[in-house]
């Protein structure tokens, strides 16, 4: 009679932490993209909304520029707009806390930048995009 073979306990469990070990690197690794993807959401979502304010502005839908609540002055002129589906959407950056909001009245616009997104970048060494930074290249 042939005997048959069974795993012991002690290779189950040897199997087990291998697949934990596969697991918490994979795990590691994609936390790295996920912050890259995050970044991406805020640097994206700031340039649709920065694009967004002067499309409305040029509309003649001005938000006003000494509001005590540039968040809710700006919240209420995109859901005025015809532009924009979901505001709040747009009034977050990509790890889902809101924007901060300044007027530039040296240049006579505003201004969306995120916490999370500049500590990103200052975390990786590299230089926070916002749209107003990009060389205007329109024609005259």
């Amino acid at each position: 009679m042939k005997k048959k073979y069974t795993m012991t306990l002690l290779e189950i469990m040897i199997v087990i932490f291998i697949i934990g070990i596969i697991g918490s690197v994979i795990g590691y690794n994609m936390r790295g993209s996920l912050d890259q993807g995050k970044a991406f959401k805020t640097k994206e979502a700031a340039r649709k909304l920065y694009e967004i304010v002067l499309l409305e502005e040029a509309n003649g839908n001005r938000v006003p520029q000494d509001a005590n609540n540039p968040y809710e002055a700006i919240k209420n002129t995109l859901n005025q707009s015809d532009l924009v589906r979901r505001s709040k959407d747009l009034l977050e950056d990509g790890w889902g806390n809101p924007f901060a909001f300044d007027y530039d009245a040296e240049h006579s616009e505003w201004r969306f930048t995120s916490e999370k997104y500049n500590a990103y970048c200052e975390k990786k060494g590299i230089t926070p995009e916002y749209p107003w930074d990009e060389e205007d290249n329109t024609l005259p």
